[in-house]
């Protein structure tokens, strides 16, 4: 079986957390490569195809340690318009709505998890959800002459 992989990492402020676009070409079928976990614990390798087909290939991966392992998707317009919209939300309230929308794994993370785990996951991966999103251009303003 030939496999390609196309792997993107960036340490976030150099704090050890990491985020992974893995774009994979399989040539071959191969069945048990397919059921096969992509990390110990986590989603197969048909869960992160469907995913891919689903959301364009944007799919990311982010490490915290090795308890706290997220894949996760881009926001789309419509959903973060609809999180604005909620009255009197704080912004811990409205990053647990970004994350709830975008988290593919762990299946059906909710307030519920968020609030028994780590404080700073939520906010930090909703700012890594919203930068994948558009909300941070990759290069500044240019002036055109």
């Amino acid at each position: 079986m030939k496999r390609e992989e196309e792997l993107f990492v960036e340490d976030i402020q150099g704090d050890g957390v990491s985020t992974v676009n893995v774009a994979e070409e399989i040539t071959e079928e191969d069945p048990a490569m397919a059921e096969q976990e992509i990390f110990p614990g986590g989603p197969t390798h048909d869960d992160l195809e469907k995913w891919k087909g689903q959301y364009n290939g944007e799919v990311y991966l982010t490490e915290f340690d090795d308890e706290n392992i997220f894949v996760w998707r881009p926001i789309k317009r419509k959903e973060y318009k609809d999180i604005a919209k909620i009255q009197n939300a704080d912004q811990f309230y409205k990053e647990e709505r970004i994350c709830e929308k975008s988290v593919l794994f762990p299946a059906k993370y909710s307030f519920m998890h968020m609030s028994a785990g780590k404080a700073g996951i939520p906010t930090l991966l909703s700012e890594l959800i919203l930068e994948k999103s558009g909300f941070v251009a990759k290069t500044g303003a240019m002036r055109l002459s």
